[in-house]
Formats: C-alpha cells, sequence, structure tokens
C-alpha cells in the first residue's frame, strides 16, 4: 500500500465487513486479537468503532466501549485498538482517530476515558491530555508444569454470572458485564470460580488469541483466591503459549507469572483523562481482560 497519495482520509463507523482489513493491520503491529474480538467490539459499540479510510481501504481504526458506573452518577469510557497502516503514519490520522474516540465518548456523556498505552503511544496520549495511573507489565510464555497448588472443582457456570459482574464491578470501577459475557461466551471451559461458602471469592476467563492464549480477566477478593485462580488457569495452558497482562504493583502476581514460567515481554501504562472518580479497586485485579477492554 503506497502513501503517495495526499488525498485526505475519510472517517466512519466500522462495519463488519471491515474485519478482514482492520485484522490486516492489527497483524502488522503483532497484536493478539481475533475476528471474534472485533466483531464483539463492533457488537458493543456499534457508533464507536471508527475507521480511516482512503481511497477505499481502511488504513487506521480505533474502538470505544461505554462502562457504567459501580453506583451514583459518572460513566467511563475506553479506548482500545488504535492502529494506522505504516504506510500512512506521521500524517496525523492516529491523532485524527483518538480525537474523534474521545469526541465520541465525551458525547455519549462519558466523563472519563482511559487506555492502556504503550511507551511510544504515551507520549502521544499525554498532549491529548491523559494522565498515568499505573503501571502495567505483560507476562508471555509456555506455563511449566506442576509449579503451584492444585485447587478442586472450580468451574464458573453462566448461573453465576450475576455474581461474577458485582465482584468485577467493584474491582474495575464499572459495570462491564458485556465484555465478562462475551469472554466468558467465547471459551467458557476456561472459566473458572472461587467461593468462599455462597459468596463468590474470585473468578478467572481466558480467551484464545490470534498469537496466544489471553489468561484474564483474573479478579479476587483476596490474594488466596487469587493464587489460587491464576494457579489454575496456568495449569489448564500448560503446553500453551500464553500471555498474562498484571499490574505492576501487585508483586505476588509477579512471583506467581514468574514461577509459572513466564518471563516479561513489555510494559503498559494505565490512563486516563477526566476526573478518574472511580478508580476501582486495583489490588483486587490479578490479570486484566487485554488493552482493548482493560
Amino acid at each position: 500500500m503506497s502513501a503517495a497519495s495526499s488525498v485526505a482520509p475519510l472517517f466512519r463507523a466500522l462495519q463488519a465487513a471491515d474485519v478482514p482489513a482492520a485484522q490486516a493491520l492489527r497483524e502488522l503491529a503483532h497484536w493478539n486479537q481475533t475476528d471474534q474480538d472485533w466483531l464483539n467490539l463492533l457488537a458493543i459499540e456499534p457508533q464507536g468503532c471508527l475507521g480511516a479510510e482512503i481511497a477505499g481501504h481502511v488504513i487506521g481504526t480505533v474502538t470505544t466501549t461505554r462502562f457504567l458506573p459501580a453506583s451514583g452518577p459518572g460513566s467511563f469510557g475506553w479506548i482500545g485498538m488504535l492502529l494506522v497502516h505504516p504506510d500512512f503514519r506521521g500524517r496525523g490520522i492516529g491523532s485524527a482517530l483518538l480525537a474523534r474516540a474521545i469526541g465520541y465518548l465525551h458525547d455519549c456523556g462519558v466523563e472519563t476515558v482511559k487506555l492502556d498505552a504503550t511507551p511510544m503511544g504515551r507520549a502521544v496520549y499525554l498532549k491529548h491530555g491523559f494522565r498515568d495511573e499505573y503501571g502495567l507489565e505483560r507476562w508471555a510464555g509456555r506455563p511449566i508444569a506442576d509449579w503451584g497448588l492444585t485447587i478442586g472443582d472450580c468451574e464458573l457456570t453462566s448461573a453465576d454470572f450475576p455474581a461474577v459482574v458485582a465482584c468485577d464491578t467493584a474491582a474495575f470501577g464499572a459495570d462491564r458485564r458485556s465484555i465478562v459475557q462475551a469472554w466468558f461466551q467465547s471459551w467458557p471451559e476456561r472459566a473458572l470460580a472461587v467461593w468462599e461458602g455462597s459468596r463468590l471469592a474470585g473468578y478467572a476467563l481466558a480467551r484464545r488469541g490470534a498469537r496466544f492464549q489471553q489468561t484474564g480477566p483474573i479478579v479476587c477478593d483476596t490474594p488466596e483466591a487469587g493464587r489460587a485462580l491464576l494457579t489454575r488457569a496456568l495449569e489448564l495452558a500448560v503446553g500453551e503459549e500464553v500471555i498474562v497482562d498484571i499490574l505492576s504493583k501487585n508483586a505476588w502476581v509477579r512471583e506467581l507469572v514468574q514461577n509459572a514460567g513466564l518471563v516479561q515481554q513489555r510494559t503498559l501504562t494505565r490512563m486516563y483523562q477526566g476526573p478518574n472518580a472511580r478508580p476501582g479497586q486495583p489490588q483486587r485485579i490479578v490479570a486484566l481482560a487485554g488493552p482493548e477492554v482493560g
């Protein structure tokens, strides 16, 4: 694809028919999302997933997702999948997509906008008024066998979904049931739970990616529940290529993934624009869902 043309891009909502073009951009960036991930994002926020098109070709993308507040007024939104074809970088297309995504969320009444930034992207987001919230780390590799404590029956079923949403909302700071449900439905065999009596103490999900299995989100009430869930999730993935995104400040999670044989691949920064009145309880987050949704 040539960048010789100086034609201004057309910005429009992405459609399901654009998924192959979006996947081609994702492949150039060596990211992990699948066709189904794009379709999930389009279904959840059909007017908030945007593309930049030149001469009939999609050469840039960005997605947004809105989350309801845990309680009271306010809400926050998420920005992900900001991609521009290498031939068209340096022309302000990425910044224009970002500005349109922010504008869409603000027009929808969103007060706070969040995203997970690469070191290169962080410099761009700072210029748009984003601030650092906390550091993230991606760990990758093939989990080794017999490294942790095996837990017993921990199946998560659709009947447990209300408890999962309540657990996730408290930790994340907003209701993202659409994301949790999509991830659960995509791979229910890897959905796990830890119960303390009749109370859900934590849950874990995983999804198949284009390059790796993504282990997460994993949310817990206590480190003990989190250890049990992450241990079991990685035991199920022995021999598979896995990525786990964790919070840098949760040192006990880093120790667990190190003991499982994973190695740190890269760092990210969670950033926000706006009041960030509902930061959730990050100490309860063992593993993230992924940079495209938090």
